[in-house]
């Protein structure tokens, strides 16, 4: 799945796709554990201070941490999760003005 955020004027894209190994990646989003592979999305949470966005990521050290406990799926730096919690970053962009004739602005992202 992806996400948008814009933080501080900059537009973010994160990911959940293709996590790998040593993968830079935000625990933004949380939910609840069923039986076996289930996981039901409560919200997202970009607070600095809860996922470390932007600027403190996790680095996934394991995949497949256990996989018979699915809080403990993802092991990071930081701790563990399911793999359903982390996202990476996938693209950053940023407003650029552009005028369009003498009397219009308009104002378009560019990726960064």
């Amino acid at each position: 799945m992806k996400v948008e955020k814009v933080h501080g004027e900059i537009r973010y894209t994160l990911s959940n796709e293709d996590l790998k190994e040593s993968d830079k990646v935000f625990p933004i989003a949380h939910g609840r554990c069923l039986g076996g592979d289930e996981w039901i999305l409560h919200n997202f949470d970009f607070r600095d201070f809860m996922s470390g966005f932007p600027n403190e990521p996790h680095i996934i050290l394991n995949l497949k941490y256990d996989a018979s406990y699915k809080p403990y799926e993802i092991r990071t730096n930081h701790g563990y999760s399911p793999r359903e919690c982390y996202y990476k970053i996938i693209k950053r962009e940023k407003q650029v003005e552009v005028i369009r004739g003498s009397l219009f602005k308009s104002y378009e992202w560019v990726e960064i």
